[in-house]
């Protein structure tokens, strides 16, 4: 059906077309009139073309990679409530009622054992000691030998295997071993505690200076308080497995179980 636009719907086809065909061809010419439609259509399609993507390419090399070292923790803190076993010689009469004030400010148990007279030798070949802990399951074990043994001869040989029995005892749990302190020099106590004791266990007291008792060998009730303090500090940045040893505000305190035997024949 014809309508009055028919002529120019007719027009705009056959533009169209010839634009089609000159846009594939190169241009067409009407007279005298050469049509670069290709150009032209360069133009109009110009902003529709196809934008490559821009991709960086990221290898290995390109990357600098800052390495990160976690180091491990060189000890461990525990704060829970302990089960303190604490064994050893005469020492422990005027150390144990300040180990006592410790525990107590602190919520740990404190099971002292002192066995008058007693060496790593008389230790080291019964087992009383392996008795007490499985008495009293100790969490961690103080031990304070050595100071009925600043004299003996050739003791490096004749009490190493019962240190080592004493250790093979004690087994995983942690400990602290405070050794003698001396009033004169020694015979070996010392460098044998130190060859078989790891050093960040061991508190070397021989060089203190320490007020003495009567008897010129036991540190007064004062002075051993004080020993025990710088034990404790000394266990602080020291010790690989540490518990919690708060200062007490109250010098001394009871054990919760004390025993104590009569020197071995």
């Amino acid at each position: 059906m014809k309508g009055p636009y028919s002529g120019l719907w007719f027009l705009l086809t056959v533009g169209f077309a010839i634009f089609f065909v000159a846009s594939a061809f190169g241009g067409i010419k009407l007279g005298e009139i050469e049509l670069e439609t290709t150009q032209m259509y360069a133009e109009l399609t110009k902003s529709h073309e196809p934008v490559a993507p821009v991709v960086q390419e990221i290898t290995t090399e390109s990357v600098e990679v800052e390495s990160v070292v976690v180091e491990e923790p060189r000890y461990i803190i525990d704060t829970t409530p302990q089960r303190i076993l604490f064994v050893g010689d005469s020492m422990l009469e005027s150390l144990s009622p300040r180990v006592a004030a410790y525990a107590k400010h602190n919520g740990h148990k404190l099971h002292t054992v002192i066995w008058y007279g007693s060496t790593t030798k008389a230790w080291g070949t019964c087992e009383k000691l392996a008795g007490y802990i499985a008495k009293y399951n100790p969490t961690f074990i103080i031990v304070s030998l050595g100071g009925n043994e600043m004299f003996v001869r050739d003791i490096k040989t004749r009490h190493l295997e019962p240190l080592k029995r004493i250790l093979e005892q004690i087994g995983d749990i942690p400990y602290q071993w405070i050794a003698p302190p001396n009033w004169k020099p020694d015979t070996g106590i010392n460098e044998l505690l130190a060859e078989n004791i790891p050093a960040n266990r061991l508190f070397v007291s021989k060089d203190l200076t320490l007020a003495r008792a009567s008897d010129k060998i036991h540190p007064t009730r004062v002075a051993a308080y004080g020993w025990f303090d710088l034990i404790v500090e000394w266990m602080a940045e020291n010790q690989d497995y540490r518990i919690k040893l708060d200062k007490p505000e109250v010098q001394t305190s009871k054990p919760d179980t004390l025993e104590a035997m009569a020197p071995p024949q």
